[in-house]
C-alpha cells in the first residue's frame, strides 16, 4: 500500500512562505486525541510506515491543512500546517503556501468547504473499526473504485456531502480505513468522530 497517503496527486502550486499568526490550539488538541485513539499517526507496521490523518479548518483566506507527512510528529505548531488559499475541483488543482506542502487529501478537504459553507473543520483519520463496519452503522461511503486524490475523488466527496448535514461523517471507500467528520465546531467535528468510533467498537464487542 505503498502509495495509499503521502503522495501528492493534484496539481499543486505552492509557495514557501511564513503564514499568518493562526491560532491553531484547539486544532492540534483534537489532533492529540486522534494520536492517543490510534486514528492519525505513523506506525511502521501501518500502510507501509507512511504518516496517516490529517485535520484542517477554515480561515478567511482559505483553509490551514496539516502537511503532507506530517502524522508522525507527535506534535505540530503553525510551521507545520499550509495554507490552500485557492482550488478548483475541475482542474484538481490547489494553490497553497507555508513552510510545508499541504496534504495529499487538501482536495477532499476542499471538497467539504465547497459544499458546506458553514463546515469551519474536517477531520480526516484511519480507522479499520469505522471503516469496516461503515454501512451497518449508516455511514454514507464513497465509491470504492475511486482512489484517494484524484479528481474523481474530490467529487465524490462533493457529491456524497451534499446528502449529509453538519455535522456530519463519511467513509472513502476507495481509501482504505479513510473516514472523514466536519462539522460548524472542531468540537462538534471531533466528538462525532469519537462517538461513531465508540459505536463502531461496540459493534464489534458483540
Amino acid at each position: 500500500m505503498a502509495e495509499a497517503e503521502g503522495v501528492i496527486k493534484f496539481n499543486l502550486s505552492h509557495r514557501e512562505d511564513q503564514l499568518e499568526d493562526f491560532d491553531v490550539t484547539e486544532l492540534n488538541a483534537w489532533r492529540s486525541v486522534f494520536i492517543q485513539l490510534g486514528l492519525l499517526g505513523q506506525v511502521s507496521d501501518r500502510y507501509d510506515g507512511y504518516g496517516f490523518g490529517n485535520v484542517s479548518m477554515l480561515t478567511k483566506n482559505g483553509f490551514l491543512i496539516t502537511g503532507t507527512q506530517t502524522g508522525g510528529l507527535a506534535e505540530v505548531k503553525l510551521e507545520n500546517y499550509a495554507l490552500c488559499d485557492t482550488w478548483d475541483l475541475a482542474t484538481n488543482s490547489v494553490s497553497s503556501v507555508g513552510n510545508v506542502k499541504p496534504s495529499s487529501e487538501s482536495l477532499s478537504h476542499a471538497a467539504v468547504y465547497d459544499v458546506h459553507e458553514e463546515a469551519q473543520c474536517a477531520l480526516h483519520v484511519h480507522s479499520p473499526d469505522l471503516w469496516q463496519n461503515a454501512e451497518r452503522l449508516g455511514i454514507t461511503i464513497t465509491d470504492p473504485t475511486v482512489a484517494y486524490g484524484t479528481p474523481e475523488m474530490a467529487q465524490e466527496v462533493h457529491e456524497r456531502t451534499r446528502e449529509l448535514d453538519s455535522p456530519g461523517i463519511f467513509s472513502m471507500g476507495g481509501h482504505e480505513d479513510g473516514i472523514f467528520t466536519f462539522g460548524r465546531t472542531l468540537e462538534e467535528a471531533g466528538l462525532l468522530m469519537v462517538k461513531m468510533l465508540m459505536q463502531a467498537r461496540s459493534l464489534e464487542s458483540r
